[in-house]
């Protein structure tokens, strides 16, 4: 777990085609137009696009490989709406 802490978290995108995302904590959902994420260090993460697939979830090392037309990437600050939010859907 101490490696996942003094992990630095990056994006490299390619084209708005492929993600590849390091230091990934948890992912919450995901499907071909929304995935919802959190990173270690710099909160919740939220990716939007279409026709989007997670091609590789290594959530020990903290990696995350996503393939589709990205549309937007963005940062939440707050956890407990999010984490609230993903379990209410699972339940449905």
């Amino acid at each position: 777990m101490d490696d996942k802490v003094s992990q630095k978290h990056t994006i490299n995108m390619i084209d708005r085609k492929r993600l590849v995302i390091t230091a990934v904590k948890d992912v919450f959902s995901f499907d071909e137009e929304l995935i919802e994420l959190e990173t270690i260090n710099d909160g919740y993460m939220d990716i939007e696009g279409l026709d989007l697939h997670v091609v590789k979830m290594n959530l020990d090392s903290g990696e995350l490989i996503v393939e589709g037309f990205v549309s937007q990437i963005a940062y939440e600050e707050q956890a407990a709406t999010k984490k609230k939010g993903s379990l209410f859907k699972l339940f449905k």
